[in-house]
């Protein structure tokens, strides 16, 4: 479990701050109880979720990868719906997923939903179920080749 006083809680904290400042006022007294507020809610959320290290060369080639692969996937999914006939065949896929479940499968979940063209879903085990836009697709290796992008970006805590 982390500490507020630690980097991890330090970087929480401007964090939630950061949101504060862009979603409210600035007047002193907004700033005070934003000031408040984020010191509850960067200790709440270490207790909830533990500090996790970030290897910086991991996070920029997940970034990469994630830019890329989504620009592609968005081209994609333009060029399938637009086609006459469309050429879609939506359905849910059971695939295997190399991130253990818990925190570390919700986050990666989180990140692939926000590719164009498929939605992860919860599974059970090893199992992901994922909603794609077509299922001839390989989404599998899509989803594989994510989840090793995602696990070399940090030390995820391992959850059974």
């Amino acid at each position: 479990m982390g500490n507020l006083f630690s980097v991890h809680g330090a970087v929480r904290w401007l964090s939630f701050f950061a949101g504060w400042v862009v979603l409210g006022r600035v007047a002193v007294a907004d700033l005070a109880a934003g000031a408040v507020i984020s010191a509850l809610a960067a200790g709440l959320s270490l207790r909830l979720l533990p500090a996790v290290r970030l290897r910086p060369s991991g996070v920029v080639a997940y970034a990469v990868r994630f830019f890329a692969s989504s620009l592609g996937a968005g081209w994609d999914v333009a060029w399938r719906v637009a086609a006459r006939p469309p050429r879609i065949r939506p359905g849910v896929l059971a695939v295997p997923c190399a991130v253990p479940q818990g925190v570390a499968r919700d986050a990666f979940r989180a990140l692939a939903s926000l590719q164009p063209g498929t939605l992860p879903l919860p599974g059970h085990g090893s199992q992901l179920r994922v909603h794609c836009l077509d299922i001839d697709t390989p989404v599998a290796a899509m989803i594989d080749a994510d989840a090793a992008a995602f696990r070399a970006m940090a030390d995820a805590p391992r959850h059974g």
